[in-house]
């Protein structure tokens, strides 16, 4: 169930737009107590009635996936390019030359 502000975000509408829509009766609500009070709940599909446009064909659960998704792969270039960092630091290549130096200079 998704309240009014998860439906301007779903929907990407006004909040003015979703109450013309409930006020037009082209959305869908149910009312349920929450701390003595009524309040507005609204199930996904009649979000994506009211607003046809909205309706990407992906639900949350699958955009939490693409998100998780992302995420792994942001972690994974950001592992490759520390990697590329440690390896163009200066501090390991001055190591590096002053090692060459010492074995050059015995030889």
């Amino acid at each position: 169930m998704l309240r009014i502000s998860d439906v301007i975000e779903l929907a990407m509408v006004s909040r003015k737009t979703v109450y013309n829509a409930i006020n037009s009766g082209r959305l869908k609500y149910q009312l349920v107590e929450v701390d003595n009070r009524q309040v507005r709940v609204f199930e996904e599909r009649d979000v994506f009635s009211a607003f046809p446009k909205t309706n990407r064909g992906v639900t949350q659960e699958q955009e939490v996936q693409n998100l998780r998704e992302e995420i792994a792969s942001l972690k994974f270039a950001l592992s490759e390019l520390k990697k590329a960092v440690e390896a163009m630091d200066p501090a390991n290549q001055y190591e590096m030359t002053q090692r060459q130096k010492k074995s050059d200079s015995r030889d």
